[in-house]
């Protein structure tokens, strides 16, 4: 894996709190020991007291993944990537272990141009893209103090930065927008029983439509009582139990 020991610089900023950075450091000490069964428990209970960090989230799926539960190494990975999208190491053992899977499923090509405007808005989170836009917003605005208190060169060039960077953070801000109400309504996860069985309505009597293996990532699209309706990457949609699946 790439990177694995990334974790060991980043500890001061996963937890604030003396409680969590004990547990902290216990799970990174297992994890450098060899037990990752220990440090992965030690990372999920970071989890159930309420810490989202990318930094956690990574560690805890190198952890799984080390003990070949890639289901639940896909899952954190994914989590990881959510809160930081365009870190490469997430990235790069994502798609190591997604290569453990069994479904290969070709996701339906899309127009060039949504494919672009996918990759901007996916390479920063949401929040980071509403600091740019403040920055530029900031920005903006020493531009035009500066053109207000010149009266001969350089007014021309601030103004024209002014607009430029204006225009910027409009932009900025509004994928950052996008972003966050895609996350909002978009919302998907990831089949963690061994084989799970897609089927026409949501009741058992539903006739089989096709099977999901562990590790694979779907989109959750409607819930009803104790099954959900998903659909995979390819379009093909269906209804499996909740319990099959956990949410990113």
């Amino acid at each position: 894996m790439k990177n694995i020991f990334l974790f060991l610089c980043l500890a001061s900023s996963v937890v604030a709190t003396a409680q969590p950075d004990t547990l902290w450091q216990q799970a990174n000490n297992n994890y450098a020991a060899g037990n990752y069964t220990e440090a992965a428990q030690n990372y999920a209970s970071l989890v159930e007291q309420g810490v989202q960090n990318a930094a956690l989230y990574y560690n805890t799926a190198n952890a799984y993944y080390k003990q070949n539960d890639v289901a639940r190494a896909i899952l954190y990975y994914e989590r990881a990537l959510a809160l930081a999208p365009s870190d490469e190491d997430v990235i790069y053992n994502l798609e190591i272990a997604r290569l453990h899977t069994i479904d290969k499923i070709d996701a339906v090509p899309v127009f060039f141009a949504v494919r672009w405007l996918n990759a901007v808005q996916q390479s920063l989170s949401a929040d980071a893209w509403g600091y740019v836009s403040i920055f530029a917003f900031v920005a903006t605005l020493l531009c035009l103090l500066f053109a207000l208190v010149r009266r001969r060169g350089g007014k021309k060039i601030a103004l024209v930065c002014a607009i430029v960077l204006f225009a910027f953070s409009i932009t900025a801000m509004v994928t950052a927008i996008a972003a966050k109400n895609s996350r909002e309504q978009h919302h998907h996860a990831i089949v963690m029983q061994p084989v799970a069985t897609v089927k026409s309505s949501p009741d058992n009597s539903g006739v089989d439509l096709f099977i999901l293996h562990e590790g694979t990532k779907v989109q959750t699209i409607e819930t009803i009582g104790k099954w959900t309706k998903v659909k995979t990457a390819d379009g093909n949609q269906g209804w499996m139990p909740l319990a099959a699946i956990e949410a990113i």
